[in-house]
């Protein structure tokens, strides 16, 4: 084994030899005439030449002076002759690494993914590739003699910034990579990314090349992530859900057409469809409609969970076919585009957009898209309303829906000011409540107590803060309200209570009311509501004593 492999070294340097040899062959004759000639020479100082070879007589003649004069011409001829054809054939290996690496650049040119410009170094363009006709639609044909910054493909906009970005190239830097806008043959603005560089040979630039990389998707996908973004922080924030749906609107309006748009909710437990927010160039009203039975286009997505696409020939179709029943306005040229609004795979509305005029507005990629931030815009809505019903409920009394204490006392506390003075305070007791719920059960007690919430209710005026504070006691707060016209308003509620004809007419409402009313003279809150008591329990009182003689 050790001879075998002692033998494959040997073979393999006699190989490596050979390889020098070849390489540098014109040395390696050079070597071997010199050792020739040197050994010609020897023999013509030992041996006379002529005498030996040819067989003449011998002779005087310095034969090793003659030989040597020759060897030397030869030497030296042939010196030069290696010596010439070494700088040739060096010439011709240079130029054969010159074509091919011109090729291999003209390969990765033509070839590139990229669309590829190459220009003098004053910016005419020389050559392009396939993917800068592709790109841009021009063939090089068009171009070609032209200066990169004559207007073609830069929007009037931006021509001095081209001509920075080839100024760029032509710098000592020689490299410059950025973002821009170009436009298309046929005029269409694109986002792309530029790279630039110069060609140098011996240090001196011979040319420029530009990199054009269409960057139309990632900016789309930019995009579509900071509307996500801009959503979720509105939902995050304290704004209003009538504040957020035209936040979610605008957003939107950045990546799709929403000229005409709408946002539907379902209310199941109610069974209707209702429209919060709505923009359109037709319809200037949205009304609400029953779930259960409603057979329009909103319907159709939410009840199936499903997007569609619809135009106006589809539209007829589906109407034809007893899918859909007519509803809101529509043309020709219409397409509606309608995406579910989904919570966890329960659809609680839908988001639509449509035109009247350009049936080729939106494709599948638009129902992809606005899939795509619909789950965003549903929870942000569900967020929002589930944070108001919450704020609701916390202000307001769950069984006669009114305003509770707490709202009472903070937005009493907040009128107790100079600016909202005449502030008056009305107390109301309902007579015989617990004699209802004692005997009647306290099921009927709440009827009577939502009966008498909704008797306030149809005779307050705006800006009234009605209040149950607990049990059968109301509250009514009444800014900018005088003495007399705080009597007048007492005086109202008993007598609609009076004339009330519900039945059983154990749900009459038997009331005691009292009203105090601040000019400035209370110090405080809990003394206005005391004097407001106290006549409440006069008038009480005062129908006891009634009631007693009656």
């Amino acid at each position: 084994m050790k001879l075998k492999l002692n033998l494959e070294d040997k073979i393999l340097k006699l190989q490596r030899w050979i390889e020098k040899i070849k390489e540098n062959r014109e040395v390696f004759i050079i070597i071997v005439m010199f050792i020739l000639l040197c050994f010609i020479v020897y023999l013509s100082e030992v041996l006379d030449i002529s005498h030996f070879l040819l067989g003449t007589s011998p002779t005087s003649f310095n034969w090793r002076k003659a030989l040597f004069l020759i060897i030397s011409i030869i030497f030296f001829g042939i010196l030069v002759i290696a010596i010439i054809i070494r700088f040739v054939r060096e010439g011709k290996k240079e130029k054969e690494t010159l074509l091919k690496s011109q090729q291999e650049f003209t390969s990765l040119f033509m070839n590139s993914p990229e669309a590829l410009v190459y220009m003098d170094e004053k910016g005419t363009i020389l050559n392009i590739n396939p993917r800068f006709i592709e790109l841009f639609g021009y063939i090089l044909e068009e171009i070609k003699g032209r200066n990169i910054n004559d207007g073609m493909i830069h929007p009037s906009d931006k021509l001095e910034e081209g001509k920075r970005l080839t100024e760029s190239e032509r710098s000592s830097k020689g490299y410059s990579n950025y973002e821009a806008i170009r436009k298309k043959k046929d005029g269409t603005l694109f986002p792309v990314l530029i790279s630039g560089s110069s060609v140098k040979i011996d240090g001196q630039i011979k040319g420029l090349t530009a990199t054009y990389i269409d960057i139309t998707e990632r900016k789309q996908d930019e995009q579509l992530h900071q509307v996500l973004y801009n959503i979720s922080k509105a939902a995050n924030s304290a704004i209003s859900l009538d504040q957020l749906y035209p936040l979610i609107h605008q957003e939107l309006g950045s990546i799709i057409d929403t000229t005409n748009f709408y946002i539907a909710l379902v209310d199941e437990k109610e069974d209707k469809i209702y429209f919060p927010y709505y923009v359109d160039e037709k319809d200037d009203n949205f009304p609400i409609i029953n779930f259960s039975t409603a057979n329009t286009l909103t319907a159709y997505v939410i009840k199936n969970g499903q997007p569609l696409l619809n135009d106006n020939n589809q539209y007829k179709e589906m109407i034809n076919q007893g899918i859909l029943s007519p509803w809101g306005s529509t043309t020709d040229k219409s397409i509606w585009l309608g995406v579910p609004l989904k919570v966890e795979d329960r659809v609680i509305g839908a988001i639509v957009v449509q035109s009247y005029t350009n049936p080729e507005l939106y494709s599948e990629k638009d129902i992809k898209l606005l899939e795509f931030v619909s789950s965003q815009v549903a929870t942000a809505i569900e967020r929002k309303r589930i944070e108001e019903k919450i704020r609701y409920l916390s202000f307001h009394d769950a069984l006669t829906d009114l305003y509770n204490r707490a709202y009472f006392e903070e937005e009493l506390k907040r009128y107790n000011f100079p600016r909202y003075y005449p502030l008056s305070v009305m107390m109301v007791d309902i007579n015989g409540l617990k004699v209802i719920n004692d005997t009647l059960g306290h099921y009927e007690g709440d009827k009577l107590l939502q009966h008498f919430a909704s008797l306030l209710n149809s005779i307050s005026r705006k800006g009234d803060v009605i209040t149950r504070l607990g049990g059968d006691e109301f509250a009514i707060l009444l800014p900018s309200t005088t003495s007399q016209e705080a009597h007048r308003i007492c005086e109202r509620i008993r007598k609609i209570c009076e004339e009330d004809s519900i039945k059983p007419i154990c749900l009459r409402p038997s009331i005691a009311l009292g009203d105090a009313t601040q000019k400035g003279e209370y110090q405080n809150t809990e003394a206005l509501l005391k004097e407001a008591d106290k006549r409440m329990y006069q008038d009480k009182n005062k129908n006891k004593v009634k009631e007693t003689f009656q």
